[in-house]
Order: C-alpha cells, then structure tokens, then sequence
C-alpha cells in the first residue's frame, strides 16, 4: 500500500522494495529529479472476479450521491466558498492560478477499498467549486471568482513514455441545459454544479492500480494516469495536489517537487502530525544512522516549511468513514495576510 487509511503506528520500512510496491532509495533534496526520487516495483493486485466496469460506475454514483447529500459536504463546501477561494483568487495574476491537480495514493477502486472511493468523490466536489459554474464562465470567463486557470496548451514537463492514457492533459466539459429561473438563480451565492468537471489536466498515480481500475480512471474518467515516478514531474507551485495519508517520505518529496513553497492547494496529511510520528519513530527508517537523521532533517524541514507560511483547515469529521482524520486542507494565504505578519 501506499497509504496508511488510520494514523495511529507507523509500521517501519526497510530499504527494500515492500508489499506496498515502493523502494526507496532517495539521499536528499539538494539535486531534485526522477532519478533519485523513490523506485516502484508495479505490484497491482488481481481484479476482483465478475468485477466490471458497470459495477464501478454504480459504486462511484451511490458513493457521489451520499458524499454531496452528507453534511460533512456541506461543511466542505462552506470552507472552499468563504476560505479557501476567496484566499486563493486574491493571489496576484504573476502567482500563477491553479492549473492542475496531482492525486497520489488514492488506492484501489474494484478492491472494495470504501476509503479510495470517497476520497474520489471529495475530489471531485472540490474540484468542481474552485471550477466556475458555466453560467458564469460564458459571461466572465477571465474573472477573477475563479481559483482554476484554463489548461495549459502544452504541459511544462511532458513525459509521454509514462502516462498509460494517451493524452497528458485532459480537459472534460459537460453540457448543461439552463432555464432563466436557474440563470437567474445562479448567483454568487449559489455554488457550481458539484458534477461539473473542471477544464484542468487530473494525474492519478497509485502503483495498485490494477487494470480494472486504470481503464475506468482513465477511459471512463478521462483522468490520467501515470506510472511512478511520472506524477513528481507534473507538481509545480500552482498544482493541486491531493495526496491524503501518502506515506511521509513520499508526501515530503511530494511538496519539495512542487517547488521552494509547495503546491498553493493541497488536502494532506496534518504536517504537525507527520513531524510527531518522525521524532517518534524515525520516520520508520532504518539504516545507516547518519543517512537516516539526514532525512529525518529533510522531511522535517519541508514538512515545517510548508505548515508555516501556508494557511489551513483541518477537515471536519465524517460520519461515513475515517479517512479525513489528521488530514488538512493548505492553501496560500492572501497577499494581505503576509503583509501584516511582515
């Protein structure tokens, strides 16, 4: 596995390629690139038998419709609208917006995995409130109400040998037919279509997936997805990433790839408590002592980093399942917030 679903005890790791598919044989930030970034040996389990797509399709609607009728949902929703993107569309246009979203470790849809199942439907409602309403989009398609920026026409670092779907950007808009009682009602207290897909290229990487899971994710979805280590080559400052429960070393990695300040958005693990659990237990590292307090330094430094100058949220508790627990919502706080702690 490449997440851990509960963070009580973290289970020690060797130096050697484990159950979970990583080997991890990094030495350090200071050259960042694949290279030296962890190893993965591809060990996706078998798919489930009689399991078919049909099957996802009915499991991904029943857990999209109790996820937007939950109220942790709307607690979500109320977060993103008054904090998250007001904060977020206040960024300076030379910051960048967001325009892309990575999802690491997200686990095994046709596994029975309840947890990977409504971390894909919290995605995806996110996604579609920091994406504009079409209504609004058609009238102002440069306002700045929008966190998302359109798709760039040709990603930054393109890696075609490692995407298993055929496009590394993949942009999905749903039509929708509107009355003038529903335009007139789509204000801007009224959130976006929780459906509605926004205009950004999604990476998902997980080294479970087995090919069950990748065609739906790609071929139903329209996402893409990567072999490791392709999804460090997508993270930049104006990434969404989404990576709740990430092993740390890969989380750590994770926001060091993105740049100097980490993602502007991201929904991980509590960095407090990925801090803790490396002055516990090491980082479940072993080896040699002087290379393993080196990365223990490493990942505290980026884990703090990150905390520090980004503001945050932790996500409310979740009547269905326990996956939000020590998990945090990081955004990039507004240019005057910054100015006033000069």
């Amino acid at each position: 596995m490449t997440r851990q679903r509960k963070p009580p005890k973290q289970t020690k790791r060797l130096e050697v390629t484990g159950p979970d598919g990583w080997t991890r044989i990094t030495k350090g930030l200071k050259n960042l690139n694949l290279k030296n970034s962890p190893r993965l040996v591809n060990q996706p389990p078998e798919i489930p038998q009689d399991q078919t797509l049909a099957d996802l399709e009915k499991s991904h609607a029943r857990y999209r419709d109790q996820w937007l009728s939950s109220p942790c949902y709307q607690n979500i929703q109320r977060l993103f609208l008054e904090d998250v993107i007001p904060a977020l569309s206040s960024l300076d246009n030379s910051n960048g917006r967001i325009d892309r979203c990575v999802m690491m470790g997200l686990g095994s849809l046709s596994n029975g995995q309840r947890s990977s199942w409504w971390e894909l439907v919290f995605l995806e409602s996110v996604l579609s409130l920091l994406s504009p309403s079409p209504s609004s989009s058609s009238s102002s398609s440069s306002s700045s109400s929008s966190a998302v920026a359109s798709p760039p026409s040709q990603d930054k670092n393109p890696d075609p040998d490692h995407p298993i779907s055929p496009n590394n950007s993949i942009s999905i808009e749903e039509s929708t037919t509107t009355t003038a009682d529903e335009s007139t009602s789509s204000s801007t207290s009224t959130p976006p279509n929780p459906l509605l897909r926004p205009k950004i290229p999604i990476y998902i990487q997980d080294p479970i997936f087995n090919p069950l899971d990748i065609s739906y994710l790609s071929n139903s979805l329209g996402y893409t997805v990567l072999h490791h280590p392709a999804a460090f080559s997508h993270l930049t400052p104006t990434t969404f990433l989404f990576a709740p429960h990430l092993e740390m070393e890969l989380y750590a990695w994770a926001l060091g790839a993105a740049g100097q300040q980490g993602p502007q958005l991201c929904v991980g693990t509590d960095v407090a408590e990925c801090i803790d659990r490396l002055t516990m237990t090491s980082g479940g590292r072993e080896g040699d002592a002087e290379e393993v307090e080196e990365k223990i330094r490493r990942d505290e430094r980026l884990f703090r980093g990150y905390g520090d100058h980004m503001a945050s949220e932790r996500l409310p508790g979740f009547e269905r399942d326990d996956w939000m627990y020590f998990t945090r919502v990081y955004w990039t706080k507004p240019a005057e917030a910054k100015d006033l702690e000069v």
